[in-house]
């Protein structure tokens, strides 16, 4: 079947093609009679534009390529739910790269994305993406990046992040009030910006109160379930045991349960745990989770917003945002500490 073009349009209605395309580039010199005569009679003949025509003319293709580590984990997929949303609101397509924590992939979902001549990048680290300098390609080609929760935020690319030393500092003021003060921490990996923001929150928490750190109560590891069970039985070798558990997130702290039950244990009466997450994953767990509170589709969508204002230069690059996080007790934490 030939496809329609605006000459057949134009012909229909015996004007000229220019005022065809003015007419569906909605161009303020053509009269609303014309503007609607011109979109029936398009929608009637099932005309449809020629984008790669309008992308060598515009030189953009309205397109926003998005890379993120794994969406088997739901935070990241309710985080690109709302990067699409905000990105069709304002006209633009999504494409979607999964690094699989893999950094050779990411480099090569970049240069694949770029290739497809997106408008700009929004790029969620893998785990053990380590060098800035695997960006550099990106700032010579000149294309707009921001990151989002995983990020480089000294590389001069603009960055939406939470505000983990301020989400840990207010966990363990709930915590100490309530009585605790040995809390151990399954930290991420110190390649990542969560990773070192939460540890050092968690030291700084401490601090603030009076308690020390016990070095051998700090386990580096990863940000999957094994990852959190294979910390708690590390942990069980250790000469003594604590009150709380604290895991750089939700995946991690699944996996402590995992350990607890496995050992003939209980959450919260023989150990507690509390973990970054957010509303959504609260339920998963039995007892349901204590958690600093992250919202994944704020987070998407002012990350879509941020990208899109750099692709039409409303904004400029190198902006750091930060969302505050909040704490829930729930029920994985007894609150009134036992004596």
């Amino acid at each position: 079947m030939r496809q329609i073009t605006q000459e057949d349009i134009a012909r229909k209605l015996n004007v000229t093609r220019i005022t065809v395309s003015k007419a569906l580039r909605d161009y303020p010199d053509i009269s609303a009679n014309m503007k609607r005569r011109v979109l029936e009679t398009a929608e009637e003949m099932g005309y449809l534009p020629n984008e790669i025509a309008q992308q060598l003319t515009t030189r953009t293709t309205k397109t926003i390529g998005v890379i993120v580590p794994d969406l088997e984990n739901s935070f990241f997929s309710h985080v690109v739910n709302s990067i699409i949303d905000t990105a069709t609101s304002r006209g633009y397509q999504v494409l979607l790269a999964v690094s699989r924590e893999n950094v050779e992939l990411e480099k090569k979902n970049i240069r694949n994305l770029i290739g497809k001549r997106v408008d700009g990048l929004l790029v969620c680290l893998s785990q053990l993406t380590s060098d800035p300098e695997s960006f550099d390609f990106v700032r010579k080609m000149e294309i707009p990046l921001v990151f989002f929760d995983r990020a480089f935020t000294d590389c001069g690319f603009s960055s939406v992040t939470f505000d983990d030393k301020q989400g840990v500092s207010m966990a363990l003021d709930n915590l100490v009030q309530a009585g605790y003060s040995k809390i151990a921490h399954f930290a991420g990996y110190q390649t990542t910006n969560i990773g070192k923001e939460r540890l050092e929150g968690y030291r700084l928490g401490l601090m603030k109160h009076g308690l020390s750190t016990r070095e051998d109560w700090i386990i580096e590891g990863g940000y999957e379930l094994m990852d959190g069970y294979r910390s708690f039985m590390k942990l069980g070798e250790t000469a003594s045991f604590p009150e709380i558990i604290l895991a750089v997130n939700d995946r991690v702290a699944l996996g402590v349960y995992k350990a607890i039950a496995e050992l003939e244990l209980a959450v919260p009466d023989d150990i507690g745990v509390a973990g970054f997450g957010f509303m959504e994953t609260v339920e998963m767990f039995t007892p349901p989770l204590a958690i600093i509170h992250q919202d994944p589709r704020e987070m998407g969508r002012l990350a879509a917003d941020r990208l899109i204002d750099e692709i039409q230069q409303l904004a400029k690059p190198g902006e750091k945002i930060k969302l505050e996080e909040s704490f829930h007790w729930n029920k994985s934490i007894l609150k009134n500490k036992k004596k």
